[in-house]
């Protein structure tokens, strides 16, 4: 007679066996905190319990009352938290709708100052299923799977048996034995086709902050259920650093996950697995957040009061990194009296003032802005001055974020070297500590003509240079509406030059370093800038392409006019 297995699982209802896994450290003989994790009802079964009780209970608690914890679950789902007093917990444990055997990691965290308490306990979800198997009319069927033996049962005229087993989580096979009715006996291994189910979780915190470090625990067990081992749990992120912390309950790794100080992403993404088990790798991630803020800056639409009633102050923030940080948080006093932040249509946080009356005889209004460990005074005269009216500054003209600026100027080298030049600048200000600093590009073209001495005689040369300038600049505010400004910049440049001798033209190409140093002044429009600078231009190229050299600077002094664009 022979044994055929002929179905894989069907629908599963089997009681589930559910054991605590808790670790109590001992530090310089005293107990440390633990949670204790239980389920009310100790063997719920998939598809007929639906959901249980999940009970939480603090031992040796650090303060009383506990705050609420976090509950994390591998499969299933935990809802509906409730205290029932100042260290016990309960919730819903809602059973996982997939029905076959898996085991189900549920972990309860509780903020602490330093590093989270935690408690773990793994629930094993056995499920039932229904083996096909086609025998001889008459037979006697048994199924054994683990160490529990299911049956028998008499094969039909059709031969085809079915017998329901229950399985636990880490069997996938079992062992069908059949006796007919002449008394032959004969087994067969059924395949069970138990699906994969995910062993490992990761209890992260919802968010870091720039420059701060986290802990993270990884929670794994073996598919039977049993803890697995520590030292095999791996923890990784491209570019993130990862220390092991070792860990305090069984089947769990922790990890400490620094975050990077300049926060170009959004989050971070963390894997995790057992060594060498690739199927067991789970993802999750971390939301990256600024840290505290260290600079708060507080700008004026304008200088000073003028005819309107009111004037905007915008806030802005950053933290130690000079990543933006939400000034919306901030709290502001005008004149010791609280004043509530309020946003732009841009969605810019701003606090409203209002002029006093006359008859206060005041002569400012005081602005003091509060955020961490971050503070700033404003204070806004009460002097009116018409030209301030007519034309109003706006925020984005006094501590402008993005700049960009034509120059057209002349050229000269003090000799008969002169020219034309014309200059587009870009540059980003992003400090709150000093606005008045930026980083910028400026690609340049500079035209100019001179006499050049050469084996045929004199000759007349015309250089057309083409440089780009990565630059640094500081800028003052001296008056109201008149700034002074320098800076230095440095890069490279290519140069054309045509060389005209007796008729006969010559042209050549070079490339070389160039540098410069500028010096502006300027005036505070609307919503522009306008600008004046004497800048010096060095320019060194190496031998150009038609053998031509310039011997020493080929640059000079600059004398442009530009306009500022400010955002």
């Amino acid at each position: 007679m022979r044994v055929r297995a002929a179905s894989v699982f069907s629908v599963f209802s089997v009681p589930s066996v559910v054991f605590l896994i808790t670790g109590i450290a001992l530090a310089q003989n005293e107990a440390r905190p633990s949670v204790v994790m239980s389920l009310a009802d100790p063997a719920p079964v998939i598809g007929v319990t639906g959901e249980t009780e999940l009970r939480i209970e603090v031992i040796d608690p650090p303060e009383t009352p506990m705050p609420a914890p976090r509950v994390l679950s591998s499969t299933g789902q935990v809802e509906d938290l409730t205290r029932e007093g100042p260290i016990k917990f309960t919730a819903r444990y809602i059973l996982p709708s997939s029905r076959f055997p898996q085991n189900a990691i549920l972990v309860a965290e509780f903020a602490q100052p330093l590093l989270p308490l935690r408690g773990v306990t793994v629930v094993r979800l056995r499920a039932a299923a229904t083996p096909a198997l086609r025998t001889d009319p008459g037979a006697q069927v048994t199924i054994r799977v683990d160490d529990h033996e299911f049956g028998p049962q008499v094969a039909p005229a059709d031969g085809m048996v079915r017998i329901p087993v229950v399985v636990p989580p880490g069997v996938e096979f079992a062992v069908a034995r059949s006796i007919n009715q002449y008394g032959k006996a004969t087994e067969q291994v059924v395949d069970l086709q138990v699906p994969y189910s995910q062993r490992v979780l990761v209890a992260a915190p919802r968010t870091i902050a720039a420059g701060a470090v986290a802990e993270v625990a990884v929670y794994a067990v073996e598919p039977s259920g049993r803890a697995a081992d520590a030292s095999t749990l791996v923890l990784w992120a491209p570019g993130i650093r990862i220390n092991p912390l070792g860990s305090r309950l069984p089947g769990e790794a922790r990890f400490l996950v620094t975050a990077p100080t300049v926060l170009r992403d959004k989050s971070i993404r963390l894997e995790a697995m057992l060594a060498g088990q690739s199927t067991t790798r789970v993802a999750t991630r971390i939301d990256l957040v600024p840290a505290p803020a260290a600079g708060l800056s507080l700008v004026p639409e304008a200088p000073q009061f003028g005819r309107a009633p009111s004037l905007r102050v915008f806030l802005g923030a950053q933290d130690a990194f000079g990543n933006s940080v939400d000034a919306g948080r901030a709290g502001v006093l005008v004149d010791g009296i609280p004043a509530e932040v309020e946003a732009s249509l841009e969605g810019e946080p701003l606090v409203v003032l209002r002029a006093p009356s006359p008859t206060a005889q005041r002569a400012e209004v005081v602005v003091e802005g509060v955020l961490d460990s971050a503070h700033a005074t404003l204070r806004v005269p009460l002097r009116y001055r018409a030209s301030a009216s007519r034309v109003g500054l706006s925020a984005a003209s006094l501590t402008p974020r993005l700049t960009l600026t034509p120059r057209l100027g002349v050229f000269s080298n003090l000799s008969d070297h002169t020219g034309a030049t014309l200059f587009v600048e870009a540059a980003i200000h992003r400090s709150a500590r000093d606005p008045g600093l930026g980083l910028g590009l400026a690609l340049g073209l500079v035209q100019t003509w001179f006499a050049a001495e050469s084996q045929g005689g004199i000759s007349r040369a015309a250089l057309t240079t083409l440089p780009l300038l990565f630059q640094i600049r500081q800028r003052y505010l001296v008056a109201d509406r008149v700034f002074l400004g320098f800076g230095a910049g440095g890069g490279f440049a290519v140069a054309f030059a045509r060389v005209q001798t007796f008729g006969d033209s010559t042209f050549g190409a070079s490339y070389g370093g160039a540098a410069e140093t500028n010096l502006e002044t300027g005036f505070l429009l609307g919503r522009a800038h306008l600008v004046l600078s004497l800048r010096y231009l060095l320019l060194y190229f190496a031998t150009f392409s038609s053998g031509d050299d310039i011997t020493g600077n080929a640059g000079g002094a600059i004398a442009d006019l530009g306009y500022r664009l400010v955002w």
